[in-house]
């Protein structure tokens, strides 16, 4: 059980770019665009060979136009391929959508640029960030939405995408069948680090994670050595709580990730570090630096002491 638990382990986002794919399905979600992916690919590309052997034909023989290529190749044509792919779409797409009324219910709010997690909201409530857990074989409804532009939410091995609009909730209901690590992104341009704006997506078989939610319920949990004290007061000193909350510190800051077991994370500003002290000392720093356009600013006034203290006690947290 521990070694399935403790995820902040297993390797970065950066290394995991195989991983999302739309051709190795591990959701029925993706299992519904597999087969239409193919189907088109495979469709579409009989036609472009047809239409190229009419051209050469053409090109050959220069016989006078001919009506009946006008309406077979311009019209009918064009028009099957259209209603065959929209009858074969919507269908994926009901199946993708549909609610469970048995499913887990997740919130996914897209920042710039970063995520923000929230399971059972109505409920459970626990808050987490730039990383999305799921249960495999179990039915998963994402509420998406966004805080400032639009966001397209994407794990191309568990599901399809889905548009994050300001001012309205869309639903995305995801089942995983497959346990592992996969990479999630911003599939819509939102501004200067939208390709910087990832998430990691981990898949534990389902009774792992009743108890992964049961165990980062509570409060943070970080070493009580004087340098880590000495972390925690920088944070508190510097103003950090009120953007960042860490559960038993900090409540109620919403304005950047909740940070309560930012050290479990296994990476660092939405999937583009390795999460480690160097990382995060280096984030405080200099935050545009390590991701332009972040919505941070950078304390590079702290010493060097303070820096290292304050990273060393936000790795702690788990």
């Amino acid at each position: 059980m521990e070694a399935v638990l403790d995820i902040a382990d297993w390797p970065s986002a950066l290394d995991l770019f195989g991983s999302q794919s739309t051709l190795d399905p591990a959701g029925l979600g993706a299992a519904e665009v597999y087969p239409l992916t193919v189907w088109m690919t495979w469709a579409f590309g009989a036609v472009f060979v047809l239409v190229m052997a009419f051209v050469l034909l053409a090109w050959l023989r220069r016989h006078p136009a001919r009506p009946w290529w006008i309406w077979a190749g311009g019209i009918v044509l064009p028009l099957v391929a259209i209603v065959a792919v929209l009858v074969f779409s919507t269908a994926a797409l009901v199946a993708t959508t549909r609610e469970d009324p048995d499913a887990l219910i997740v919130d996914v709010t897209g920042h710039q640029f970063w995520w923000d997690v929230v399971y059972d909201p109505e409920g459970l409530a626990l808050r987490d960030a730039n990383e999305l857990v799921l249960p495999e074989g179990r039915a998963v409804t994402l509420r998406l939405t966004t805080a400032d532009v639009i966001h397209s939410f994407w794990v191309p091995s568990i599901a399809g995408k889905m548009d994050m609009i300001p001012g309205r909730t869309n639903v995305l209901t995801v089942t995983a069948t497959e346990t592992g690590r996969f990479r999630g992104q911003c599939a819509e341009f939102c501004g200067l680090s939208h390709p910087l704006m990832a998430f990691e997506v981990t898949v534990l078989p389902a009774e792992d994670f009743d108890a992964w939610l049961e165990t980062t319920r509570g409060e943070a949990r970080d070493a009580a050595r004087p340098s880590l004290l000495d972390g925690r007061e920088t944070f508190i000193r510097e103003g950090c709580p009120a953007c960042h909350e860490i559960r038993g510190v900090a409540e109620g800051g919403r304005l950047g990730p909740d940070l309560t077991r930012l050290g479990a994370r296994p990476s660092l500003g939405a999937g583009m570090w390795r999460m480690n002290q160097g990382n995060v000392a280096g984030w405080i720093a200099d935050v545009q630096d390590m991701k332009p356009g972040a919505q941070m600013p950078s304390y590079n006034h702290l010493s060097g002491p303070e820096l290292r203290n304050l990273s060393a006690w936000l790795v702690s947290l788990r």
